[in-house]
């Protein structure tokens, strides 16, 4: 029987075919080819991994400035519109003071106004009364005979010569109690009068009255 170690072209059985690959070395033949491919690719990966690796970064970075831009924008939006909103009320507060003095303004016009129209008016309605009326007189000479402090030493009373008749109707006896006498006087006009005597003198004729009702109401108005 021959040995099968001697006989090189002798067929191995499967078990000496498992037997020696399951312990013998195994020896990879890579062509420079293959070399290359594989350290190509392996560039890729890298290059790969660094490219996703800053795209990464650069959308962190974006939405960390965006997060920060958008922080900074609406404080100052904020600071802004707070500082506008000041500045429009100021305006407005500006606006409505002007309006107030002008509102004043007018209202004074127009109170000055009404006050010189009122004034014409009494006046007219005092220079219709007198006209119309010849008794007006009798009320005047009560007052100015009931004056205080009572005018003593020969008193006179001095009308219009047209309003002798009212006197003497109304006023006589009155007049003739006090020890007052009459005098006409064409200067003093007729509704009005004035007294005199040793104690001092009053003048009740229409303009003086006017002025002081015209100074009374802080008009300077004659008569």
């Amino acid at each position: 029987m021959s040995n099968p170690a001697q006989n090189p072209k002798a067929p191995l059985s499967a078990y000496q075919r498992w037997e020696m690959a399951s312990f013998d070395p195994v020896t990879v033949d890579h062509s420079a080819a293959d070399q290359a491919a594989l350290e190509a690719h392996l560039r890729r990966v890298e290059e790969d991994a660094h490219a996703q690796g800053l795209a990464t970064g650069h959308v962190a970075g974006q939405a960390i400035g965006y997060q920060a831009g958008f922080e900074q924008g609406h404080a100052k939006g904020f600071e802004d519109g707070r500082k506008e909103a000041l500045a429009e009320a100021a305006r407005l507060a500006e606006i409505a003071d002007a309006f107030r003095i002008a509102l004043q303004a007018a209202d004074a016009a127009i109170a000055e106004t009404l006050a010189a129209l009122a004034v014409d008016i009494a006046q007219q309605v005092v220079r219709q009364h007198l006209a119309h009326d010849p008794t007006a007189l009798v009320t005047v000479a009560r007052e100015v005979i009931a004056a205080e402090p009572e005018l003593t030493g020969s008193p006179t009373l001095i009308v219009n010569p047209a309003d002798l008749p009212i006197v003497d109707a109304y006023l006589q006896e009155e007049l003739g109690a006090a020890g007052w006498m009459v005098r006409p006087d064409p200067l003093v006009e007729r509704g009005g009068c004035r007294a005199h005597a040793a104690s001092g003198e009053i003048d009740s004729t229409n303009a003086s009255r006017w002025e002081r009702v015209a100074a009374a109401l802080g008009r300077n108005k004659p008569w």
